[in-house]
């Protein structure tokens, strides 16, 4: 009996969706254009990637879509429609990688490792980022080039560029852009932990529900927006909206959120710190408008189509599309945007008040 491994549906170690043997199977479906995406580091970008898959299924309707991710990133792309095969970035996904074929591959993150990898698959057409000669980074073809200027010129990313992440990095792919929507399918058991929160705490009916997504990310503290500013906002929104109110946060979050909860007059929801990714996002599906810095949180929101009040301070908000759902806010102070890690008085979050904040809460809920 002749096996297929040519069909998109074989497996080899076990047998395939179907249950048959290839002989003839009438779910035969050999591979068409096979393409191969790299994008691993950072999760707000993976997901802020993924309007890319919808213009490059208009782009080659007859295709194969694998995906080369970080682990901690594989949650927000397994329910993905998009994508056929998804691979985590370890040993054997890249053994796999380098003995695989690819018409197209599309390579997007600028680390050594990952540009190297890039350089050593096998595939006619490469886009993006790969390393040259002398070991430094370079692009595959010309229409990377602005891309690859953002990394180097920080007069043009800070200042000049008026593009969106989703319109570089579709320049960079050479496929049209045409501000598709975050691709990110939230499966309904992931809210279950949610809804039971909900439940159990009775949280009141026909109130605006408000999430303060009140991290910064382990890479820069100084996207934090001050403590003292969310308690005067909670007391805002608990007492001239009567909303709900919702902290939000990871285990770098857990003391300010207690102490949040503590110091606030006003009763407050702490969502937790040992939610699974999906299931932070499902909390973030149950509620009406989340306030954020630029973290995973705003991306997950955005995904999610939630109204955002982000809060930009050493990062760029031109870079980020909230697809008409929300606010963007920025101090523009003589030092920001400066993509520092750390700062003695990042005043360029601490200048956007908290009035300022509710007045955009109000034209959105």
């Amino acid at each position: 009996m002749k096996l297929r491994p040519d069909c998109i549906h074989f497996r080899g170690d076990k047998p395939c969706s179907f249950k048959r043997v290839c002989r003839d199977c009438p779910q035969f479906t050999p591979f068409p254009t096979r393409i191969l995406i790299i994008k691993c580091r950072a999760q707000g970008d993976v997901l802020r990637t993924t309007p890319l898959l919808p213009a490059l299924k208009r782009k080659y309707p007859l295709s194969h879509t694998t995906w080369l991710a970080d682990r901690e990133s594989l949650d927000l792309l397994l329910y993905n429609p998009y994508i056929h095969r998804l691979l985590g970035y370890d040993l054997e996904s890249v053994l796999n990688l380098e003995v695989s074929q690819f018409d197209l591959l599309i390579s997007l993150d600028k680390e050594p490792g990952l540009t190297a990898l890039a350089t050593q698959i096998r595939a006619p057409q490469k886009r993006g980022f790969g390393m040259n000669e002398f070991g430094n980074l370079m692009t595959f073809n010309p229409a990377a080039e602005y891309a690859y200027r953002l990394g180097a010129d920080d007069d043009l990313k800070f200042f000049k560029n008026q593009k969106t992440y989703q319109e570089v990095v579709h320049e960079a792919a050479e496929v049209p852009y045409a501000r598709d929507e975050y691709v990110f399918d939230l499966p309904d058991e992931a809210a279950e932990r949610a809804r039971r929160f909900f439940k159990l705490r009775r949280i009141p009916g026909r109130r605006p529900c408000i999430g303060l997504n009140t991290g910064a990310g382990s890479k820069f503290e100084t996207k934090q927006w001050p403590a003292r500013h969310y308690l005067k906002l909670i007391s805002h929104l608990t007492q001239k909206m009567k909303a709900n109110v919702f902290l939000l946060g990871g285990p770098r979050e857990k003391e300010l959120n207690r102490r949040l909860a503590r110091r606030s007059r006003a009763r407050v929801y702490d969502t937790g710190i040992d939610n699974s990714l999906l299931e932070f996002a499902g909390f973030i599906s149950l509620l009406d408008l989340v306030v954020t810095s630029d973290t995973l949180g705003m991306h997950l929101a955005i995904a999610l189509k939630k109204p955002v009040v982000a809060v930009f301070g050493p990062t760029c908000p031109r870079e980020i599309d909230l697809y008409g759902r929300g606010t963007k806010l920025f101090q523009g102070t003589s030092c920001s945007p400066c993509y520092r890690q750390t700062c003695p008085d990042a005043v360029c979050m601490s200048e956007i008040t908290p009035e300022r904040v509710f007045a955009e809460i109000e034209k959105f809920v």
